[in-house]
């Protein structure tokens, strides 16, 4: 595999990083500007980012990993370390928020007294029942893992357990204390991603739907939900149109910021796709591909990403 290299990726030094006590070896976090700081697992494929936004009064934690390892104990860390006298607080009024239902971002949930989530019945259903083992085993294999397994891993355990969420309505704000964030729903890459807009600072924690990366619209099954690309074109323009103050996009795969334009840059290229304007090659890949992918799946190639569509 490409990405299966002892190197570490560049784009991590132009961060600051942040040695911790809990890492478990699985961890790293770093100090983004504005008063954020992510914790990322870059030693599996999916190279998932999880989000802390520090206000004077609250934090918001923004998804909780893969669950391969335990990530409390690292955010209880990193409260402490930054926010000292007042870290107890803090960790008791923490605010956890799921940006959509994919297990490297559900991971985790089960261990928070609440998710706020998306009002969607499928988030709903899968908080309620969890995901199994088998629609998730091949994210369980050796090969997807940089140097093999972390210690108290067990792979065939591997699954994503029931979880409590609070449910949220689009243009709801998370007051931090002089810091307002708000919820914005944006299906498209499943019907009940969001995204997180801090009014302060302009940043857009844009999740799974804006990197330089596989932009993936083939989903259609109950495990991982329906992507729909003519609802993520309109999410794109809703948050462009919703945010005009926006100044950065934090994502939740690879680097953690990326470029303005690629917003218009990924809706272009969807545009494209879906109008048949766009020539992708057969794409089935059943050892990493995802549960339920269709026997018609094609990529779509860009300048710096790809669309992976189900057809």
């Amino acid at each position: 595999m490409k990405w299966k290299t002892p190197e570490k990726r560049p784009y991590y030094s132009k961060y600051r990083q942040i040695d911790i006590r809990s890492g478990q070896g699985w961890y790293e976090c770093y100090e983004l500007p504005g008063d954020v700081y992510a914790v990322c697992e870059p030693q599996h494929l999916q190279e998932v980012n999880v989000f802390l936004i520090f206000g004077e009064t609250r934090v918001l934690m923004l998804d909780t990993g893969m669950g391969i390892c335990d990530i409390r104990p690292v955010i209880e860390e990193l409260v402490m370390l930054r926010c000292g006298a007042q870290a107890e607080d803090m960790l008791d009024n923490l605010i956890v928020v799921n940006c959509h239902l994919h297990f490297d971002h559900t991971g985790n949930a089960w261990r928070f007294p609440e998710i706020v989530t998306a009002d969607v019945p499928i988030v709903r259903r899968q908080a309620r029942e969890g995901v199994p083992h088998e629609p998730l085993a091949n994210q369980a294999d050796e090969d997807m893992f940089l140097f093999g397994y972390p210690k108290g891993f067990v792979p065939e355990d591997y699954c994503i357990r029931p979880y409590h969420i609070r449910c949220c309505e689009d243009g709801h704000r998370f007051r931090l204390g002089g810091r307002e964030v708000e919820f914005i729903t944006t299906p498209g890459h499943t019907e009940d991603h969001a995204m997180l807009y801090d009014h302060r600072d302009g940043i857009l924690f844009a999740g799974d739907m804006i990197y330089f990366g596989a932009i993936y619209v083939q989903f259609d099954n109950e495990i991982l939900g329906h992507s729909d690309i003519q609802e993520y074109i309109d999410s794109l323009e809703k948050v462009k149109r919703r945010c005009p103050d926006m100044r950065s996009i934090y994502v939740s795969h690879n680097d953690f910021i990326t470029d303005l334009s690629a917003i218009d840059k990924i809706r272009d290229a969807l545009i494209a796709v879906r109008d048949g304007e766009a020539e992708g090659e057969p794409l089935r890949d059943e050892k990493y591909g995802y549960y339920g992918d269709p026997p018609t799946m094609r990529q779509y190639w860009f300048d710096g990403f790809s669309v992976v569509a189900g057809k």
